[in-house]
This record gives C-alpha cells, sequence and structure tokens, in this order.
C-alpha cells in the first residue's frame, strides 16, 4: 500500500497568500476613508455640545428678564472654553412684539484647512408667571 502524502504545495501557499493579499490591500485603502469620517462625526458632535451649552446659558439668563439674552449677541466670534479650535456667535433677534427672540447660534471650527460652521437655532419667549 503507498501512502500519499498531504499537505499544500508551494504553489497553492503562494496563491493563497496573493489573494489575501489583494483583499487587504482593498480593505486597508478604506481606512483613511473611515478615519476621516469618523473624525467628522467628532467635531460635528463637539459643535453640537458647544451650541447646545451656549443655547442653555442664554436661556438661563433670560428666564426672567427676556433683554438679558441681548447681552450674548456681541457680533463677533468667541473661542469656547470647553472646546478649543471651536468658536461660535450669537445672533439675538426680536420676533413679534418682542414677546420672542430668535436665537441663532453659529460654531465654527478647522477641518483639514476649511473653515466649517454649523448653525442652531431655537427661540425664547417672554416668561410672564402671572
Amino acid at each position: 500500500m503507498i501512502k500519499q502524502k498531504t499537505g499544500f504545495t508551494l504553489i497553492e501557499i503562494i496563491m493563497a497568500l496573493a489573494i489575501l493579499g489583494i483583499g487587504l490591500v482593498s480593505v486597508m485603502a478604506y481606512l483613511p476613508i473611515a478615519l476621516d469620517a469618523s473624525k467628522k462625526a467628532s467635531n460635528l458632535t463637539r459643535a453640537s455640545m458647544v451650541g447646545q451649552r451656549v443655547i442653555e446659558e442664554i436661556k438661563l439668563a433670560g428666564s426672567s428678564d427676556i433683554k438679558a439674552v441681548d447681552v450674548f449677541d456681541t457680533g463677533t466670534y468667541t473661542p469656547d472654553a470647553y472646546h478649543q479650535d471651536f468658536e461660535y456667535l450669537v445672533i439675538v433677534a426680536p420676533q413679534g412684539d418682542a414677546v420672542a427672540k430668535d436665537i441663532t447660534v453659529y460654531v465654527r471650527w478647522q477641518s483639514r484647512g476649511n473653515l466649517i460652521s454649523e448653525k442652531f437655532q431655537t427661540k425664547i419667549p417672554k416668561y410672564n408667571p402671572g
């Protein structure tokens, strides 16, 4: 009885490594795209946090006097204290017979040499408990 040797030949191993190499190169080509998308999502999340925090500060200031929110409208971008690289601009506009204010917060930051901006809006009604 003749025993046959079992195993892989050198050609089979080289072909398997070539196929594996082509697959890995294809997958690695998408890595920079995935990292860029992750960075964009992270920056947008941070911008949302800045915008929401500023809006909440404005709401808190204007809870008893709607005119108090006007101090936030400086006309210039202000660096954010908690998120370096992010700046915000607040625009306060009266609505109707000054019974409410439209609040717009623009948040901007630099990403890969481009200036990116997001806009957040809300309305603050005049507080009248009586």
